[in-house]
């Protein structure tokens, strides 16, 4: 799924192993297989090194993962390019990865032949969002009626989806099709933009735009996102305890993520983007919106990327509205996730008075 221009695509001042991964040391030592071996694992993003992976970074830095007797995780960055997710751990490239979307894993069981499954949900609402300047803005799915909305290729089936879910006639809204430019609706050749509420908006926030987003999430489109994905033959296999100890160490660093926004940012943008130009100020202002995206729902009393059996059945519903018939049973394995709290009870209401502005 793309992201944003400002996000990273490679890292400096860091160990790089090949195209696209990035070796980073939690202790010493560590095995040597794509996927890892006791002691090492690899891990592969959803996209390009960012702040939406600030919680791994700080698992890495604060010795979560060493804690957990992992002295080695090997970081294998996505892209626009890059094959999806759920294919990489599918094949053995990574022992755990994160995927943009649940449609992803679906595809890739359901058409690309990889058997994984999600085995936890960081995101508890998925960033997709409308957005609009605030001089003419669109705050409702209503609003979109008569109104002309850029959409990217590669989003047209959520676009379509997100419609009918909303009971909004297609024929109502004027699709044009754009790239990932928001230039157009800032001319005012569209009224609406389609972009995650973690990009577009805060971009042109800072660039001085007064916008307003819609988030999908709380207008019928209910799926989760930035959801972790691990192959079965990891769960009922004899690497399934370092399945446990991974979840464990990211827990813990999404934990400290989520407590410190800034430090969050100035990880990103100091040790692991630090020649990309980013911007430190935007860069927090992404983490603390995405806080929002993750402690939702029951995430403060049952623990970070849970998903009740209810949103489950919202996740299902809406991935059949478009055209991925599939079982939560095919879908989703939480045992792994049940595993942690069990043996962390304290883990899954850390963040139960925490104050989260996103």
């Amino acid at each position: 799924m793309p992201r944003r221009a400002f996000l990273a695509r490679s890292l400096g001042g860091l160990i790089l192993l090949g195209a696209g991964s990035t070796l980073l040391t939690a202790c010493s030592g560590g095995g040597s297989s794509a996927a890892g071996s006791a002691g090492s694992v690899a891990f592969r993003l959803s996209y390009t090194h960012s702040v939406s992976f600030a919680g791994t970074y700080l698992a890495i830095t604060d010795g979560f993962y060493a804690a957990q007797g992992i002295e080695r995780v090997e970081l294998i960055e996505g892209g626009p390019t890059a094959t999806p997710t759920p294919l990489d751990v599918g094949v053995g490239k990574a022992l755990l990865g994160v995927a943009s979307t649940p449609d992803q894993v679906a595809t890739a069981r359901l058409n690309g032949g990889a058997a994984v499954k999600i085995v936890g949900a960081l995101y508890q609402k998925n960033p997709y969002a409308v957005t609009s300047l605030a001089s003419a803005p669109i705050r409702t799915p209503q609003d979109l009626v008569g109104r002309t909305i850029g959409v990217q290729a590669v989003n047209e089936t959520v676009w379509t989806a997100f419609l009918e879910g909303a009971g909004i006639d297609p024929a109502s809204v004027t699709t044009v099709p754009v790239q990932f430019d928001p230039s157009p609706l800032t001319q005012g050749e569209v009224d609406g933009w389609f972009s995650f509420v973690t990009n577009e908006p805060v971009t042109l926030a800072a660039a001085g735009y007064d916008v307003e987003t819609l988030l999908l999430a709380d207008n019928g489109y209910p799926l989760v996102a930035q959801v972790y994905v691990a192959d079965e033959s990891t769960l009922s296999g004899e690497r399934r305890a370092d399945l446990v100890k991974c979840l464990t160490a990211e827990i813990e660093g999404w934990i400290a993520a989520i407590t410190d926004p800034e430090r969050a940012a100035s990880i990103t943008v100091d040790s692991y983007a630090p020649d990309l130009g980013l911007d430190l100020a935007v860069q927090t202002d992404i983490a603390r919106i995405q806080n929002g995206l993750i402690v939702a729902g029951d995430t403060r009393s049952s623990g970070l990327m849970t998903v009740t059996d209810d949103l489950v059945a919202q996740n299902l519903a809406t991935l059949a509205a478009s055209g991925l018939d599939i079982s939560a049973d095919d879908l989703f394995d939480l045992s792994v996730l049940a595993e942690v709290y069990d043996a962390r009870p304290d883990l899954a209401t850390a963040l139960a008075d925490v104050a989260i502005d996103g």
